[in-house]
């Protein structure tokens, strides 16, 4: 199937994507192109506009900016990978960045384009929500910064208003023990389960901070505040550990599809938490 008749505008500034954006109430942003063209192709979306925002240079952009790393909307998952900064300062990203799909979607895809999309068994949103990641939307109006987890509303959903771009993603500096694990059938499939967690401890073996967020068991991505907060403070052992992972795994309600029912999902959610969150705690590989 071939899309529908559209208006095709490349800017080559924020202002003249603004401009762009204005003229219709319908228009649509292309950045990396692999989740927009193939729903055009479907006719999934068939906007009158479709305004290319690749020739903007500071969309482009990695920098630090005190302890924070702003990274472009633009940034392709290859750059992700192969960036100093992101491996000095937030490795965990660039792990998660390597699981993404295959070279072709790495190469094209853009941190920013896959946000948008919000699809629930994304790799990059449960590493984001722990890394408490922030995102810049700007528009002629002025610009806002909120937090992920605020900027994901549904499946497919976020909060972008009319005429905004998604400019840039912060990520404070973070260093610590990590975990991510992508479960799918194939390598290049979307998850049908996915965990990332930090874990950081004192001398003794007491968890001082944990942050974990599970993906493809609901319409969005979801931090683990309760099991977080059972494992906070205090020293675990395993059977402290696996009996807060099936307590916060019952509370989840999966997707049921084709690639895993929602028993299937919840069981491997299980299964990769206890032993990804066992490594961190009790040592082994933390990466």
């Amino acid at each position: 199937m071939y899309p529908k008749p559209l208006t095709y505008r490349r800017a080559r500034t924020l202002d003249e994507a603004f401009s762009f954006l204005s003229e219709n109430e319908d228009a649509r942003v292309i950045a990396g192109g692999q989740s927009i063209m193939p729903m055009l192709k479907l006719r999934i979306a068939s906007p009158s506009l479709l305004v290319d925002i690749a020739p903007i240079r500071e969309l482009h952009e990695i920098r630090m900016e005190g302890n924070e790393i702003i990274i472009g909307a633009m940034v392709t998952h290859r750059e992700i990978i192969e960036s100093r900064e992101i491996k000095s300062n937030i490795p965990m990203l660039q792990e998660t960045a390597r699981h993404i799909a295959d070279v072709q979607i790495r190469n094209r895809g853009t941190l920013g384009g896959s946000i948008c999309e919000a699809d629930p068994s994304a790799d990059y949103t449960p590493t984001l929500l722990v890394l408490d990641a922030r995102v810049t939307l700007k528009s002629a109006k002025g610009e806002r910064t909120v937090s992920l987890d605020d900027f994901l509303v549904g499946p497919f959903e976020v909060d972008i208003k009319q005429g905004e771009i998604l400019t840039s993603v912060i990520i404070p500096v973070n260093r610590s023990a990590y975990s991510v694990v992508k479960y799918a059938r194939r390598a290049a499939d979307f998850a049908v389960a996915s965990m990332a967690a930090l874990v950081e401890k004192k001398t003794d073996g007491t968890v001082s901070d944990i942050r974990v967020a599970v993906g493809a068991q609901s319409d969005r991505p979801l931090r683990l505040r309760d099991l977080e907060s059972e494992l906070t403070g205090i020293k675990p052992q395993k059977r402290d550990l696996h009996l807060a992972v099936e307590k916060a795994v019952e509370g989840l309600e999966p997707i049921d599809d084709i690639h895993g029912s929602a028993d299937y999902r919840k069981e491997v959610t299980s299964n990769i938490l206890k032993a990804n969150l066992g490594s961190l705690i009790f040592g082994g590989d933390s990466k």
